[in-house]
């Protein structure tokens, strides 16, 4: 596994609070993941691919979005929807389940995954 996920807030559901409304999940659309331009054609993706995100944790499906507004080696994607609103897990799957050693936060932002084509 060579990506690191960063998972900010997704601008339409502030986190998770507002993940229940029909018309904000309708804005925020499906679960996505963010690559650069350079890692897609290693891996020969492309727009709108779906793929399959994981670790040894567990994994995530989600629609591929190639952009170079993330650096190489870097996969992103947004935290909020819930789970009972995807088919399958959300990123959550992927996170460490343990308190970070500065100031006992999440380590969400601190995740090593892979990415693959999804069958």
């Amino acid at each position: 596994m060579a990506d690191f996920l960063r998972i900010p807030a997704n601008p339409h559901l502030i986190n998770s609070t507002l993940a229940n409304n029909p018309s904000l999940r309708r804005q925020a659309g499906p679960p996505r993941v963010v690559t650069n331009p350079s890692d897609a054609g290693q891996r020969s993706f492309h727009n709108g691919q779906a793929v399959k995100v994981f670790n040894d944790r567990g994994n995530f499906s989600a629609e591929l979005v190639i952009s170079d507004q993330v650096r190489a080696g870097v996969l992103a994607t947004t935290k909020g929807g819930w789970l009972k609103h995807i088919a399958g897990s959300n990123l959550n799957a992927t996170v460490d389940e343990r308190d970070a050693d500065l100031g006992g936060g999440s380590v969400f932002s601190d995740n090593r995954v892979g990415v693959s084509a999804s069958n």
